[in-house]
């Protein structure tokens, strides 16, 4: 379906692009003769938006990086879910009124992320140092954005160097999988999966098209979306992730999950290389005997840049490859080393991000 937008080719968050486009291009370009494809909902699925500010005569007005232009004045967007579009007029009305003019001044920019319980975290960026007054404005416009929309709202206020919370800085996000609920911590500032539905049906093609057994090493786990499922399909879980936030996110969710034989560890991809293969020890891993594990599989989900050279001669060492990618470019790239050892056995192509070019790929090999 066409997308139908005032803003479409303005304001530089979507595109005319098409779904089958996408795939014509990705599937080519990747030699995929055969492979799934999940569509996304074509509105109402994106749960997290990132607003430029801009200042008029004492007004302000949300802005989005322009295609043509420096910046795009917006109202609203389709694409974000329910709660974030009632929140966003309401928003921008209690910050226009003169009850919150001590700080409107110096806000540059804003970050709001929902969950699918109707809990918001909303996040204000300043580009001139808050102080603690800050906190007291803060619990205002919660209380009024609470009156107006009856929803949940966490409030976080940053600038250089200052982090200011008025209760907490996550939200909490429960996942249905197969008939399991999963139940994560979304991090204000890091890294979480926009399209909640899309989401699902990644994890659950993955575990619908893995071969169980041994156990598992993951590179680049975040917070723990896929490693938490992955969990109940393999004897122990080795996780990886150079931020801490999200390593964090990930310790919490295996307690909120009573998940047992899931062992987190901070490294970056090279790190683990070295610590596996016994270049390097690390005192983040003294707890970790890594000698115990019998490692068959192991998934990546890496960013944009891909895996590189390094890391996939790395990985012709498992049985099982799983690779989760936001970018069919640099995924090409690394297939034509994996492949060398490795044979494509799934393929998937997930619409995370629907009137965009992004189109995430799920692939599966076996040696």
């Amino acid at each position: 379906m066409a997308l139908v937008c005032k803003y479409l080719g303005k304001c530089g968050g979507c595109n005319a692009i098409t779904l089958e486009s996408k795939i014509n291009f990705a599937s080519s370009l990747l030699n995929f003769k055969d492979f799934e494809v999940f569509k996304s909902e074509q509105s109402h699925f994106r749960a997290r938006a990132e607003l430029g500010i801009y200042h008029d005569n004492r007004e302000i007005f949300y802005t989005m990086r322009g295609e043509k232009e420096r910046f795009v004045k917006i109202v609203n967007c389709q694409n974000l879910l329910p709660n974030i579009q009632k929140t966003l007029p309401v928003l921008l009305a209690i910050l226009n009124s003169k009850d919150f003019n001590a700080f409107k001044e110096r806000l540059f920019s804003l970050e709001i992320l929902a969950n699918q319980n109707n809990a918001l975290l909303l996040t204000l960026i300043y580009h001139r140092k808050l102080e603690e007054s800050w906190i007291q404005e803060a619990k205002k416009l919660q209380l009024k954005l609470e009156k107006f929309l009856g929803f949940h709202f966490e409030i976080v206020g940053r600038s250089r160097g200052v982090k200011l919370v008025l209760e907490k800085d996550y939200l909490m996000q429960a996942l249905e999988i197969l008939g399991k609920q999963f139940c994560y911590r979304y991090n204000e500032g890091a890294f979480s999966q926009p399209n909640a539905t899309i989401n699902q049906q990644m994890i659950t093609w993955v575990l619908e098209h893995l071969k169980e057994g041994g156990d598992l090493l993951e590179m680049y786990c975040g917070c723990g979306n896929f490693t938490i499922p992955l969990s109940f399909c393999f004897g122990k879980v080795l996780a990886t992730e150079v931020s801490k936030t999200s390593i964090n996110a990930l310790k919490f969710a295996c307690e909120t999950n009573q998940i047992p034989n899931i062992y987190s560890v901070r490294l970056s991809g090279a790190e683990c290389i070295e610590a596996l293969n016994g270049k390097r020890e690390f005192n983040r891993l003294k707890h970790i005997d890594l000698n115990t594990f019998n490692f068959k599989s192991v998934f990546v989900d890496p960013p944009r840049c891909g895996l590189g050279l390094e890391v996939c001669a790395f990985l012709k060492r498992f049985k099982q490859i799983i690779y989760i990618s936001c970018n069919p470019v640099t995924l090409a790239q690394d297939l034509d080393i994996l492949k060398q050892t490795h044979k494509i056995k799934h393929a998937a192509f997930f619409d995370q991000f629907a009137h965009t070019k992004h189109l995430e790929c799920g692939v599966i090999l076996e040696n």
